[in-house]
């Protein structure tokens, strides 16, 4: 039997193939998430800041509520009654059950039936409240106020939060990676103690104690990857990115040092600022509460109304008071208006005033220590980042120092031990070394992120630092 093989078909369908793999790989290449990119995302689908819209919206609408308590009150009313006619001369207190009786005062009880009717325009409104209008408004407005530095505050926090939260996953990241290289060093080191030991030039040991090492490495890397992929699902649930299937950008590792200047340029302020986010946010509070003291004071003042009233009665009873038929009480007959002025003061409402004022007094007191006591928390906040930010400084110089020097070590234990110049555990102390060094350039330089990042949270120049990744 006879092969022909064509070269031709062969190489243009190899390459039909090569290409449509690599399409496909491309399709399924993991999305790269930036962090300026994560902090937009978070700030349009966090469900709080959804809420702290909708906070915003009715304390707008509180300020209308405000201005329109300024309109009187008019009642428009009518009824239609039947029932009998039998009143006695006297006073008393109406009680707000008691229907009122009108003419009809007989030497004995008359059961006959009379229909009546009666429509009614009542008019009432404060002429002057002596500035009650103006607080209940101030107040309202001052809400307003609050409800939107509260969500500027919440929207500043998950700011620094999902910054935090990136340069972890950054952190966990180059930690997945740098394990990796850690299990790769010592299945090498394992291969070559096995050919070792396999032709006598080694113990048998050797070959043990590299395999738990490579045992030992993987429960790194396990352990790792779990905090990552934990890590990933908090981002997703801030961010509103859903799917595991993203990556963030590891080229933050190695920002060039103009950009890491600039950055420690940025945050460069030493005190704390009244526009800080968090610090404006307890200001409104105290300056809400001061002004529902005021409105306090000004709901127990005087007040004096207009009140207007016109009405039109019909009665079937007759001037004489003989009943007519009671369809002749569906008919208007009388009609009668009044105006007036209205004085109101309850004497006894200066020890309400009194006992709400201070009441409101207290809580203001207290907003306003803990506006004093946020601004003590940030300026904290700023001393250690300082110190932290220059200790972190002071470890990236050494950093390359520590990673050459544990470089060249491994090497030279690498080349002594296949010499047979050193033992296994000096090798693994030196692949020890050489995985604690690129730890450290991680940690280190993630760290420097974190610490820049609190300085601008503290110093309010959180929004250009995120500007500049």
């Amino acid at each position: 039997m006879r092969f022909v093989f064509n070269n031709s078909k062969f190489t243009v369908s190899f390459c039909i193939l090569l290409g449509g793999a690599a399409a496909l790989c491309r399709a399924q290449a993991p999305d790269t998430i930036g962090l300026r990119q994560a902090v937009d995302s978070a700030l349009s689908n966090y469900p709080e800041l959804r809420a702290k819209q909708s906070e915003i919206r009715s304390a707008n609408a509180a300020v209308d509520d405000a201005d329109h308590q300024i309109l009187p009150s008019l009642k428009i009313s009518d009824q239609v009654d039947a029932g009998t006619d039998n009143s006695l001369d006297g006073s008393y207190f109406p009680l707000g059950v008691v229907p009122s009786t009108s003419g009809g005062i007989g030497a004995e009880n008359n059961s006959n039936l009379f229909s009546g009717n009666i429509a009614v325009a009542y008019l009432e409104g404060e002429l002057y409240n002596f500035g009650l209008n103006g607080a209940r408004i101030a107040t309202a407005k001052s809400l307003v106020k609050s409800s939107r530095a509260d969500y500027a505050a919440t929207a500043y926090s998950l700011q620094l939060q999902i910054a935090q939260l990136y340069f972890e996953l950054l952190k966990y990241r180059l930690l997945t990676g740098i394990q990796q290289k850690n299990i790769d060093r010592y299945n090498v080191l394992y291969s070559y103690t096995k050919a070792y030991t396999g032709s006598g030039l080694r113990a048998g040991v050797d070959s043990s104690i590299a395999n738990a090492e490579i045992s030992k490495a993987k429960i790194q890397y396990i352990q790792t990857l779990q905090i990552y992929s934990k890590l990933k699902s908090e981002f997703a649930y801030y961010t509103g990115i859903h799917g595991g299937d993203f990556e963030i950008d590891t080229g933050l590792y190695h920002l060039p040092d103009s950009l890491l200047a600039r950055l420690e340029t940025g945050v460069f302020a030493d005190s704390v600022g009244g526009a800080n986010p968090l610090l404006a946010y307890y200001q409104s509070r105290w300056e809400y509460a001061v002004s529902q003291e005021n409105l306090i004071r000004k709901s127990y003042l005087p007040k004096i109304d207009v009140v207007g009233a016109g009405w039109m009665r019909g009665s079937s009873i007759s001037p004489q008071d003989a009943y007519g038929d009671l369809a002749s009480g569906l008919n208007y007959s009388r009609y009668d208006y009044m105006a007036g002025l209205a004085f109101t003061y309850d004497i006894f409402d200066l020890v309400h005033q009194k006992d709400r004022s201070a009441v409101q007094a207290y809580q203001a007191e207290a907003a306003y220590d803990e506006t004093q006591g946020q601004k003590t928390f940030l300026e904290n906040q700023l001393r250690q980042a300082d110190i932290d930010i220059q200790s972190t400084l002071e470890k990236e110089k050494e950093i390359p120092v520590q990673l050459q020097a544990a470089q060249d070590a491994y090497s030279q234990k690498s080349a002594q031990y296949n010499a047979g110049m050193a033992n296994i555990a000096e090798l693994t102390d030196a692949s020890y070394l050489l995985y604690q060094a690129e730890t450290d350039a991680v940690e280190t330089r993630t760290d420097l992120l974190k610490t820049l990042l609190q300085k601008a949270y503290a110093d309010n120049t959180l929004d250009s630092f995120l500007k500049e990744f």
